[in-house]
């Protein structure tokens, strides 16, 4: 297995919102990490924002930063049909890949993702972001915790929920131009109707997050038992071992984040509550609460830290040691086989 000891250097695709203020504002300021070159086809937008962010080379397409030998690993933002085409490029030019979820928009085009990782022994990571929050790693914690212990009793029920709001949380102004946005080849699956394409997009970008945030946190899927895509709220439900988990998934206009997992044992519950995705270094809340003789409701505090840097930093660390990421593209898969049977009932 490689182990790279110098500063990694980081070829990045996508200079439009996200690309700047939630992942180059952390791999411009990660001290093991050089960002290089930045590729966007709205080539005045990349040259402001590689000024902005004291980027040294800018260009129009990643293909320029594949054919760069210096570059150790593409970290790419773009439009979630581009995920694929432009993973498979920059890792069968030899480069590590970090790409934001969902990791595709077909099944096709994420197996082939994990092929060419395998074959080109290169790593994947899929930016679930939320995995990295320091209270959702601490509700994990204490998930696997009780059920090793069993203190309050077996697992009988969870609910989880996001129906969104804020997630900006007024984070910065972001570089602007009046350049066009590139066209991007459609590729959702080819059996999708097409009344069926932009729920799709939304449900596959949104809440393939929950679907992945159940597995961190609770273990893998065992099949999915139901699914109502016809009401506001679309509702799911999971099926795992002994117990299901139901996903309630909507929108609320507020100005807040209103999005979480509750999990009820025999003998009690633990919640864990999202904060706003761009709101900085604000963890998401925990609450444990034991029954029995002696009641006891616990709001245990973890470490601050914002998510989208805490990813950011365990992909570096990971090209520079060698260990795997976490998640990896093959353990994405799963969440892209759940969607993907979701819209199939339909």
């Amino acid at each position: 297995m490689w182990k790279i000891k110098k500063p990694i250097k980081i070829g990045f695709v996508g200079a439009g919102f996200m690309g700047q203020l939630a992942h180059l504002v952390n791999f411009t300021d990660i001290s093991n990490c050089e960002v290089v070159a930045l590729a966007d086809y709205r080539i005045d937008l990349a040259s402001r924002v590689a000024d902005r962010y004291s980027i040294p080379k800018f260009c129009a397409s990643h293909e320029e930063l594949c054919a760069d030998s210096s570059i150790d690993a593409i970290v790419h933002i773009t439009s979630d049909d581009a995920h694929a085409p432009i993973s498979i490029d920059s890792l069968n030019s030899g480069k590590h890949v970090y790409t934001e979820k969902p990791m595709a928009t077909n099944l096709t085009d994420a197996r082939r993702m994990v092929e060419t990782a395998e074959s080109r022994n290169r790593q994947l990571m899929i930016g679930y972001m939320k995995r990295f929050d320091p209270g959702i790693e601490l509700a994990r914690s204490i998930l696997d915790e009780l059920r090793m212990t069993n203190e309050l009793g077996l697992i009988t029920h969870v609910r989880g929920y996001c129906f969104k709001g804020d997630w900006v949380c007024s984070v910065g102004r972001a570089e602007t131009t009046n350049e066009s946005y590139p066209e991007i080849e459609s590729r959702v699956p080819q059996w999708l109707p097409r009344n069926q394409i932009q729920e799709f997009y939304q449900f596959n970008n949104v809440y393939c997050h929950n679907i992945n945030l159940a597995r961190y946190l609770l273990g893998e899927v065992g099949a999915l038992k139901f699914a109502n895509l016809d009401s506001p709220t679309k509702l799911m439900v999971l099926n795992m071992d002994g117990y299901d988990v139901i996903l309630e998934l909507g929108s609320v206009t507020a100005n807040f984040w209103e999005e979480g997992f509750k999990v009820y044992f025999e003998d009690g519950w633990v919640e864990v509550q999202s904060p706003p995705p761009l709101l900085r270094n604000v963890p998401a809340k925990v609450s444990v609460y034991k029954a029995g003789s002696i009641q006891q409701h616990i709001q245990p505090q973890s470490d601050w830290g914002w998510a989208f840097r805490r990813a950011a930093e365990h992909f570096i660390e990971s090209i520079q040691t060698g260990n795997p990421v976490n998640p990896s593209g093959s353990n994405s898969i799963r969440d892209l086989e759940i969607v993907e049977e979701v819209f199939r009932r339909f």
